[in-house]
């Protein structure tokens, strides 16, 4: 079965909006997808994309091929006296794959045409402005819950109809925590958070009872963690019940002085602090965070056994194993067989550390992720990997960001580092959040390995380990043990043209360009010669310092050399161009000669001093119809499974197809 994706969600907004809700949108976004600042956060990873433009133009269709997609259109005046906007908008109305939920930013939404008045509109117009984004985030969430997570969903069920069940457990003799549970049922009932919460909150003195089980068996549970909560046995009793029914929890932590024992079945759940005032009372901003995180964690485990279902349909793993969603904890014991033969536990990506999974092992019981679970292969290989961002204009015409990239970038080095790969990567990463989640990972795994060898190696070209030595001096002597430096000379038939290679040279002039060149050519070679395979992804067809785009010119380099190759065109850049070039038989007019002449200013007087100085370092884009051929892959995948490799936007099955293909050769 070929897998295929079960949600995607799409916001949609008029450039002459940004403004206005860009702040808004950035804040959903982010909320839905990984934390890219905190790679090794097990939140929320929904596909999110974007469909606006830089200009007045229309932004491009959409073409998703997931089995449910949901789109948010942001409505405005500017949508709704723009004839080409109304089109727009109404063929997305008509393709019925698509379900569109409009957000009315003003009055005039509702003249667009009669299917918003008879849609469930969420009318943003009408949010408190301290708390916009919340509010904003809160309905989004709720409208995907309901459309694609509530199996109780009916069509004309609206308002507290699918509304999620919050049931909220505290200790009756905790302050802080009756407080709390009382703000947060107050809060709901009197607003418009009754549309989407409905809350079980039982009076003191009650028995534990059919009526109590039941509510938790429908429930995403709040555990108000107060001083007394994890010594009462009622509340033990709750979370054990939560847990043995599957249910998602978070815990709203309120201690004011200490606990003396936390109940070991209330971990591995989702948490978040909150503060009391001298009266005890929480304020409006940690109810809506409580809230947030509420809906969040219920939308994150809901979708989880949705998507591992649709991994194990794919063959992705044993059909016979145990699908949770969240990593495996001791309630879990009660799933599983005698233990003579092996249980296997399936959990959502990211993996947890194997330390945590010990227990597990020694009673016969195996957990894993996804991507472990048929290709937890051990290499000394090396792997480099060739990620970076495209033109900003590519990348909103295909409704990404660059945390996209950066999260494909984390998973694939947390995938290959895990397997003892050692990871090569090119350029200068001493400052961004890729090169120390690199470095975190790489440090995990000397330690379970009591390893001294190094997993990362960075190649630098000449004159950029000249930029700032002293700060590269620092790096070095910091990371020297988890990570490589490699400094590549410059190549010996430019010698005589540089006055001293401590310099560093800004690459302004055509000799100081073609210096560069020379150099990150070099610094390609020297690199992909210590590479045993190269992934792909990304990158700019315009504004590079070599002779082509740098991407471009790595893969070329790549297949001469004969070394396996994988390509990932779904994030867009020259990739997605040598893809489509493979798989169309014929040169993606972005990587020909011609097209970047015409759009890269200078680049013509630039081949013409090439052509002076050095006529066999002339690019040859002419050799490109004979190199990108799927046989020149060498990658150990079909070319049904190249295919699917170069559309994928799916991160995870993008790194299932490239581990498959490592495996095999």
């Amino acid at each position: 079965m070929e897998f295929k994706q079960p949600l995607s969600i799409y916001f949609i907004w008029h450039n002459s909006d940004k403004e206005n809700i860009f702040d808004a949108i950035e804040y959903c976004f982010n909320s839905l997808k990984r934390d890219i600042d905190r790679p090794f956060s097990r939140t929320l990873n929904l596909p999110v994309f974007f469909r606006t433009s830089i200009n007045k133009n229309v932004p491009s269709s959409i073409e998703s091929d997931s089995k449910k997609t949901i789109i948010f259109a942001f409505i405005s005046k500017y949508i709704v006296s723009d004839l080409d906007w109304k089109e727009y908008i109404k063929s997305l109305q008509t393709n019925k794959k698509n379900q569109i939920i409009p957000i009315a930013l003003d009055n005039s939404a509702f003249n667009l045409n009669d299917n918003i008045k008879n849609t469930n509109c969420i009318r943003s117009y009408s949010f408190d402005d301290k708390y916009f984004k919340e509010n904003l985030l809160i309905s989004i969430s709720h409208e995907i819950y309901r459309l694609a997570l509530n199996e109780n969903y009916q069509e004309i069920a609206l308002g507290t109809d699918t509304a999620i069940e919050l049931f909220l457990s505290h200790a009756k003799d905790g302050k802080q925590g009756l407080n709390i549970a009382k703000a947060l049922k107050d809060f709901i009932d009197k607003s418009s958070m009754r549309n989407f919460f409905d809350t079980t909150d039982i009076a003191p003195g009650y028995l534990f009872n059919k009526e109590i089980e039941n509510h938790i068996k429908i429930s995403t549970m709040i555990s108000i963690n107060s001083d007394p909560y994890s010594s009462r046995y009622w509340c033990q009793k709750e979370i054990q019940y939560a847990k043995e029914n599957n249910r998602p929890i978070i815990a709203v932590d309120c201690l004011e002085e200490y606990e003396d024992r936390r109940f070991p079945i209330a971990a591995n759940i989702p948490g978040v602090h909150v503060h009391t005032d001298d009266k005890g009372k929480v304020n409006d901003k940690d109810i809506y965070r409580i809230l947030t995180l509420s809906l969040i964690e219920t939308i994150r485990y809901f979708y989880s056994k949705i998507l591992l279902n649709e991994y194990k349909n794919c063959g992705w793993f044993d059909p016979e194993s145990i699908i949770l969603s969240r990593p495996p904890d001791i309630t879990d014991l009660q799933k599983v067989n005698d233990g003579e033969n092996e249980t296997k536990l399936v959990y959502p990506e990211p993996p947890v550390y194997s330390d945590e999974l010990i227990f597990f092992r020694r009673i016969n019981i195996k957990a894993v992720t996804p991507l472990q679970s048929n290709l937890s292969i051990s290499s000394d290989r090396s792997i480099g990997i060739s990620i970076s961002d495209p033109s900003i204009y590519e990348m909103v015409e295909m409704g990404q960001t660059q945390s996209h990239l950066k999260l494909l970038s984390q998973d694939i080095a947390r995938h290959l580092l895990a397997r003892e790969y050692t990871v090569i990567y090119g350029g200068d990463l001493r400052s961004n959040g890729f090169t120390e989640y690199l470095l975190l990972e790489a440090q995990a795994v000397q330690a379970r390995l009591v390893s001294t060898k190094i997993f990362l190696k960075n190649f630098l070209a000449w004159p950029i380990y000249n930029k700032d030595r002293e700060s590269l001096t620092d790096w070095i002597s910091k990371y020297n043990l988890i990570s490589e430096m490699i400094k590549v000379e410059p190549p010996e038939d430019i010698a005589g043209m540089i006055s001293s290679k401590d310099d560093f040279l800004i690459p302004t002039t055509p000799v100081n360009l073609y210096l560069w060149s020379k150099s990150l050519t070099k610094m390609r070679n020297v690199m992909i010669d210590q590479c045993d395979a190269r992934i792909c992804a990304g990158g700019r067809h315009t504004d590079y310092k070599g002779k082509m785009p740098g991407v471009l010119e790595e893969i070329l380099i790549t297949i001469e050399k004969k070394k396996p190759l994988y390509l990932l065109g779904g994030f867009g850049g020259v990739a997605k161009s040598v893809c489509d070039s493979i798989e169309n038989k014929s040169i993606n007019e972005k990587i020909t000669g011609k097209w970047q002449s015409e759009n890269n200013a200078g680049y013509q007087s630039f081949l013409d001093y090439i052509d002076l100085e050095d006529k066999n370092y002339m690019p040859n884009y002419d050799s490109l119809v004979e190199l990108l051929k799927f046989e020149n892959l060498r990658n150990g995948l079909s070319k049904e499974e190249n295919i699917k490799l170069f559309r994928t936007i799916n991160n995870d099955e993008a790194i299932y197809l490239v581990l498959k293909g490592l495996k095999n050769i």
